[in-house]
């Protein structure tokens, strides 16, 4: 807006009456005009959000950005541990941020926390709609009262009921007088003023006795009020809800006896997928999810993958730091880095393919700039130099002329890969004619070290568990389990939440005794434990306590100085030391709780019971190299895919009361199933009948078999994703799998160079282990990813004489000579005449 009426102005807001806001001042302002509509409701549910600032405390943590929010877009917020991520989510979730639409229904996973824990799993999920559950209330307050017979408690309820609506009406009024300005304003100040003078007079009349009139008139207030509640509850459809939520519920792996348990019942793990349930059950507008995938076992992750793809009207903002997951749901990536935000179409390995080739382009862009002006300014140098010499006035001024050429000398090309124009591309005022090639950062993982152990001067194994059974009650959870852990054993366990996992775990560090069997620990060795327990317990200290004092107080005589020096070893430096412990971000805690746990000597074995969470791409592969470095035993628990196959050379499963050794790792934990998958575009009025596609996709699971349907679709130029339907998966059973074959595999993918086509052929595998095959090939040959290798077909071999792959037919044919008869090049004639090429 130009004109001085609709000036642009900065408003700002204080969450300071929400959960962890108690403690934090967050003040989130975007850039909004005096009558600026999408203050109050718009009729749209995309959100462009323009210069938002978000600090907390003195901390600024967003300045100058751009939110953007379309309708229906899956959106992946990534960024370092402790940028601000969650504080973003919080500020949009308790609508803390100016400009924000109030009619958007926004919902933040973590509001769901802190409720009532006698309540029941499915009463919690069904009362997160905040509307329906205050009119259940509502009404099992009146009904009470209306069954007792008694008048004066049918009025007193009914005070309360009215005392509670004029609240809300009041914080309404409130909120519409704050962000409203000029004779809107004033309006909305002067309805404020009534509402304000409504509830004193409400309040003043509740302080007195009940009248009789009050009461006579309390009784038909009550029904009328009822009919309109009982109205309201059809509208809402109780039993639908309440199916709904159980619905969910069962997706998310909770057995249907739990769905009547009270809420403080469950574990965190099973709280948290409660909370999520409860988001999920609302289905609000915008969605926001923090690290949703924290405690949640494969099986359930992938079901979650699935259920929010399905959602296709509601925007999602997901904050996580799982690869796969990112993969699997994020049409759109938000990179929060700077104190700004940045979005990339495409899935998380998209975003750092891209991020890569933009960088190395830009690296080439500066370098072809530094060359050309040092050219141009050789040249320069030499006509002046020659025009000094000669006192030729004429060169001197072409030489002169060419200087001022120099500051022109930068990008060929705008943001926007278009030919640069000055007009247009850099209007205002800047101190060069061109923008310079910034070659941007590579953003550094982390330096982790973990210390090294005094050695042992016995040997043997650290831990010997001979067929161990175990659990509570008597109630045996796992039986007949034998594990020997040696002194550099690498081994990860991976298995169901409720599995076993963790009470093996508890077995192992001797909190637990076996019912069953005998467990034998090293006399000298010390085990050292890591449990996202240890980071829930950071959080109990008081608000003051940081992690410099934390460790001052745990430590044996060690200094300031000492402490310092092993926080730096997991990044807590300088001023991140000295912060409140309850003002660091999970990844930050998690940090806190591995210096802890390595504190004044380090374990010989170090058990890691999901280490990942909270923790950023970058931390973790930071983690993994400490690992790798590490001189000792090391144990993991996870459910990170990538971590296990990256740490362990042993993985067990807990499966069926069992601990049982994958012999192909992770792979084998999560094999390769052939999907059909049939698609099209949405059918319009131009085209009632679209085509349908259908694809074979190799895939651990239909979620994954999907996201790659609609990509290699996208690769084709067919149909996208928003404009596409999903008509129906069907799994592919091999005929006779245990049958020895031999598979030719046709393929197509993506490289630096270009697009390939490639016919590969295996021995003696099923089919889905020849296409493992085949992807194990092509990135150890090829280094092609998952992603970029499109299987075209796959084709049963049955005749020797049918297979074309010298490294194949070696093996079968005897006496076989070599070039193959379809490799051998027919000579022709030496007599024959061709035409020159010149004619």
């Amino acid at each position: 807006m130009t004109s001085r009426r609709a000036a642009s102005k900065r408003q700002q807001t204080t969450g300071s009456d929400t959960g962890d806001l108690d403690t934090t001042q967050i003040v989130a302002t975007s850039q909004v005009s005096r009558f600026h509509a999408e203050t109050l409701t718009t009729l749209s549910n995309d959100i462009d959000l323009k210069d938002v600032t978000v600090t907390i405390g003195s901390r600024t943590l967003l300045s100058g950005a751009n939110l953007r929010l379309f309708r229906g877009v899956h959106y992946g917020l990534v960024g370092q541990n402790g940028v601000g991520k969650s504080t973003l989510l919080k500020a949009i979730g308790y609508k803390l941020l100016t400009g924000f639409p109030s009619n958007v229904r926004v919902l933040y996973v973590e509001q769901l926390e802190g409720t009532d824990m006698a309540r029941s799993v499915v009463r919690v999920v069904m009362d997160a709609d905040r509307k329906a559950a205050r009119a259940r209330m509502e009404l099992k307050a009146i009904q009470n009262a209306l069954e007792a017979d008694d008048p004066a408690e049918v009025a007193k309820v009914m005070r309360v009921v009215k005392m509670e609506r004029l609240k809300e009406e009041l914080e309404a009024a409130d909120k519409t007088a704050l962000e409203r300005s000029g004779a809107r304003g004033a309006d909305a100040r002067k309805r404020l003023v009534e509402q304000e003078k409504r509830m004193e007079d409400a309040a003043v009349a509740n302080a007195q006795p009940l009248s009789q009139e009050e009461i006579a008139r309390a009784s038909v207030e009550a029904q009328e009020l009822l009919a309109e509640l009982f109205a309201a509850m059809d509208l809402y459809g109780e039993e639908a809800a309440e199916a709904k939520a159980r619905s969910i519920l069962k997706g998310l792996r909770f057995p249907p006896a739990w769905h009547d348990r009270p809420l403080g019942e469950l574990s965190g793990g099973w709280r948290i997928r409660a909370a999520l349930a409860s988001a999920l059950h609302i289905e609000p507008d915008i969605l926001l999810l923090d690290e949703p995938t924290n405690h949640l076992d494969l099986p359930a992750i992938i079901w979650l993958q699935d259920y929010l793809s399905q959602l296709s009207d509601t925007t999602i903002v997901t904050v996580s730091h799982d690869r796969a997951f990112l993969n699997a749901i994020a049409d759109e990536i938000i990179v929060f880095k700077n104190q700004t935000l940045t979005y990339h179409v495409g899935n998380f390995d998209e975003y750092l393919e891209h991020t890569e080739e933009k960088r190395k382009y830009m690296e080439r862009m500066a370098e072809a700039i530094d060359r050309k002006k040092a050219a141009a300014e050789k040249a320069v140098q030499s006509a002046m130099s020659q025009a000094r010499k000669t006192g030729d006035d004429k060169k001197m001024a072409q030489a002169a002329s060419k200087q001022r050429k120099l500051e022109r000398i930068g990008m060929e090309v705008n943001e926007k890969g278009h030919r640069f124009k000055l007009n247009r591309d850099r209007v205002g005022y800047h101190l060069s004619t061109r923008d310079e090639a910034e070659v941007e950062q590579i953003e550094q993982a982390p330096t982790w070290s973990i210390p090294d152990p005094t050695p042992l001067r016995q040997g043997g194994a650290i831990i010997e568990v001979e067929g161990v059974s175990l659990g509570y009650d008597k109630r045996a959870l796992l039986e007949d389990v034998t594990l020997h852990i040696s002194q550099t054993a690498r081994i990860g366990i991976v298995g169901a939440n409720g599995s076993g996992k963790t009470t093996f775990i508890k077995a192992l560090i001797g909190d637990l005794r076996p019912l069953k069997g005998q467990i034998n620990r090293h006399l000298s060795a010390k085990i050292g434990w890591f449990t996202q327990h240890h980071v829930d317990e950071l959080a109990q200290y008081p608000i003051e306590t940081s992690a410099l004092s934390l460790l001052l107080e745990k430590g044996s005589g060690n200094g300031e100085q000492e402490c310092r020096a092993h926080l730096g070893k997991y990044g807590i430096k300088s001023s991140t030391a000295l912060q409140p412990l309850r003002s660091l971000s999970g990844g930050q805690m998690v940090r806190v709780a591995f210096a802890i746990a390595t504190f004044d000597s380090s374990p010989h074995l170090l058990i890691l019971d999901e280490p990942t969470n909270h923790l950023d791409y970058l931390t973790t592969e930071a983690l993994i190299m400490a690992l790798k470095e590490y001189a000792c035993a090391v144990v993991v628990v996870s459910h990170d895919q990538f971590f296990v196959s990256e740490v362990a050379e042993e993985v067990y499963v807990v499966r069926k009361k069992r601990l049982d050794l994958l012999e192909g790792g992770m792979e084998e934990y999560m094999p390769l199933q052939e999907y059909q998958v049939v698609g099209r575009h949405l059918p319009t009025e131009a085209e009632p009948t679209p085509k349908i596609y259908r694809m074979r996709i190799f895939a651990p699971n239909e979620v994954v078999a999907k996201s790659r349907f609609w990509y290699f679709l996208r690769q084709l130029k067919k149909v996208k994703k928003a404009s596409g339907e999903i008509i129906g998966v069907n799994v592919i059973h091999e005929k006779k799998p245990l049958k020895i074959k031999n598979f030719g595999i046709w393929l197509r993918y993506d490289s630096r160079s270009g697009t390939h086509n490639m016919y590969k052929e295996f021995r003696e595998l099923s089919r889905a282990d020849a296409v493992k095959a085949l992807y194990q090939d092509m990135a150890a040959r090829h280094r092609a990813r998952f992603r970029s290798i499109h299987i075209l077909r796959v084709v049963e071999i049955e005749k020797s004489e049918d297979v074309r792959r010298p490294y194949i037919k070696q093996l079968l044919v005897p006496k076989l000579k070599f070039p193959l008869p379809h490799r051998v090049q027919k000579v022709r004639s030496t007599f024959v005449a061709h035409r020159p090429a010149t004619f």
